[in-house]
């Protein structure tokens, strides 16, 4: 049986018991200092994309709130999304106000597309974008505020499509990030019950 499948399986058997994994919240994420930030703007978030795979994994029994949800307890609450990062307990105080026992935040260090190409007029090669995506995650509890994940994900993609290649970057930082805190979630050997999930 694989991975995938014993996953599955660990989490159908916790959920048959009553036993839930916790509600998840993905708070917005930071691109303070990032150079290319802006190239994203009109595309979807990243931490909606990040929800959406996540639901994609299907694990039995958890709930994802949706972002919009999260954001708008943010910003009621006056936090930015640097904050979010940086201090736990701000973090936990908009994970218990949304009603999610986890909540997952971001902060991106690299956001960068840099265009390489041949000198002006000399046309036998096309363009070539470089792009770098780092983001540094946590995920944090919101009664205890520990950490329970902290770790970074980072993608360079090379292409001739300019700021596709950073969308690619991204989507694959966000993909690895995924897959962790999906593990994560296996690896929870203990749940008080619905929305009360700990390690």
């Amino acid at each position: 049986m694989g991975s995938v499948a014993l996953l599955f399986a660990f989490l159908a058997i916790l959920n048959a018991a009553g036993q839930v994994p916790p509600v998840v919240a993905v708070a917005e994420f930071s691109t303070v200092g990032t150079a290319s930030a802006h190239l994203l703007r009109d595309l979807e978030s990243p931490s909606a994309q990040l929800v959406r795979i996540l639901v994609g994994h299907r694990i039995p029994g958890l709930r994802i709130l949706p972002v919009d949800q999260v954001h708008r307890v943010a910003r009621e609450l006056g936090f930015r999304p640097e904050e979010l990062y940086i201090w736990t307990g701000r973090a936990a105080a908009v994970a218990r106000a949304a009603g999610a026992s986890w909540i997952v935040t971001g902060r991106w260090t690299h956001l960068d597309l840099d265009g390489l190409s041949l000198p002006a007029g000399d046309s036998r090669v096309p363009a070539v974008s470089l792009a770098h995506a780092a983001l540094q995650v946590r995920v944090v509890e919101a009664t205890t505020q520990r950490i329970l994940l902290e770790e970074t994900f980072a993608a360079t993609r090379a292409d001739g499509r300019g700021t596709a290649a950073l969308v690619e970057a991204v989507e694959a930082v966000l993909l690895r990030a995924a897959r962790r805190i999906a593990g994560l979630l296996a690896s929870s050997t203990q749940f008080d019950g619905p929305g009360e999930g700990s390690l």
